[in-house]
């Protein structure tokens, strides 16, 4: 009887002081929720970590700090309190919802798919999660929807972006059908399918543009495509026009820049060109096409000190790119620099031993360097390259060289 008693008493303790440890984390967890809503967030995940310090299990605690963990832009963090909450509870509809979403914006599309296809068959529920509306060439639209808006389609449009983006252009076309036909008005789904078709050579895909800008006039990523579709046809006045509407529906948004600028090397409009580009650099300064691109825009402007830099700064972006290596080394030829152009073209070279166009401007620097063998050489590799030569030039460049 005394043993039984110790024992009971010893489970009551531990029960009472299990509760105890519960009802702190409880009260850590709404501590937690109040510095986020005002902003604290270092401070709600400090204090989301103190809630599982007192209750391990607590699924609610992983998932509030995997959300500040997003909001801080620390998305590891984030998918790995996620995937914990979802070990001790998998079937949590809104917590498989926000790790599929996270691991479309990291890429992971394969471990996306699974979460998603795995909604699917589970019950939506109730929930107050907010969630942006995701397109195909943009992070998100300035529209939100609360996960209890649509859930279904919302599945089935970020199943359509994940089959797009492995490339299964009609699998991702029926599965944006689903979300069109559960939610016939949103304007981003037919953007989707639009991207989607495209991507299969399906005609209708302008018909889905013209229905996202019924739904939403002043949809950017519907405009910058339309406007593509125009330039294919030829018409790149009017291109032009449809992406500077798209520019000033989002000004933030770089794929209309970069067309816009493109267009407007083709009609010589090189002022124009460059103040594109000058803004694409302002939104992306990592991509080294885009300073090459400008690099061009200024030699068209006569502007080769800035053209030198620009291209230099594509090279120190990518020193593999050939390209830049090439367009720097014209530079210093136009110059006279010619064992500096020769370096340049070499270094294009190494990196594609195949360029024709780097062989033969290297070769015309070697000509301009009095080594006529260097440029007799270079030009019958330039040849073996594919690229056409003059056959003025090469009796000119092979006549008896020294």
């Amino acid at each position: 009887m005394v043993r039984t008693a110790i024992v009971l008493c010893l489970i009551i303790t531990l029960t009472t002081f299990a509760q105890d440890k519960i009802k702190q984390a409880e009260t850590l967890l709404e501590e937690g929720f109040k510095a986020q809503h005002e902003g604290k967030l270092n401070e709600a995940v400090e204090l989301f970590s103190k809630s599982l310090a007192e209750y391990p299990a607590y699924t609610e605690a992983y998932n509030a700090r995997a959300s500040t963990y997003e909001r801080l832009n620390k998305p590891d963090l984030a998918l790995r309190d996620y995937t914990i909450s979802l070990e001790f509870k998998p079937d949590q509809y809104e917590v498989l919802l926000s790790r599929g979403a996270l691991l479309f914006q990291l890429k992971k599309f394969v471990e996306a798919k699974v979460d998603f296809k795995k909604l699917l068959q589970l019950p939506a529920g109730e929930t107050n999660i907010i969630f942006y509306r995701q397109s195909a060439h943009s992070p998100g639209t300035d529209r939100m929807m609360t996960a209890q808006s649509a859930l279904k389609a919302q599945v089935y449009n970020y199943l359509g972006l994940i089959e797009s983006s492995l490339r299964n252009c009609s699998y991702a076309v029926l599965y944006l059908d689903s979300a069109i036909s559960l939610s016939s008005d949103e304007a981003d789904y037919y953007v989707n399918r639009a991207l989607a078709k495209q991507a299969c050579n399906n005609l209708t895909a302008i018909e889905d543009f013209n229905k996202a800008l019924f739904l939403y006039p002043n949809h950017p990523i519907a405009k910058h495509n339309l406007a593509i579709s125009k330039a294919k046809a030829g018409n790149y006045d009017e291109a032009e026009t449809q992406l500077t509407e798209a520019i000033r529906t989002d000004s933030l948004m770089l794929d209309p820049y970069l067309e816009r600028a493109y267009y407007r090397l083709l009609k010589k409009n090189y002022q124009g060109a460059l103040e594109d580009y000058n803004m694409a650099i302002r939104l992306n300064r990592l991509d080294p096409e885009i300073w090459l691109n400008r690099g061009i825009a200024k030699e068209k402007l006569h502007d080769q000190v800035g053209a030198y830099r620009d291209y230099t700064e594509a090279i120190e972006l990518d020193n593999t790119y050939v390209k830049a290596w090439v367009n720097r080394g014209n530079i210093l030829a136009a110059q006279k620099k010619y064992n500096e152009a020769v370096e340049d073209y070499s270094a294009a070279i190494t990196y594609q031993p195949d360029y024709g166009v780097a062989y033969y401007n290297r070769a015309i620097a070697y000509y301009r360097l009095n080594k006529m063998q260097d440029a007799c050489n270079d030009l019958i590799n330039a040849e073996k390259s594919n690229y056409p030569i003059d056959q003025k030039i090469k009796d000119r460049f092979c006549q008896n060289p020294k």
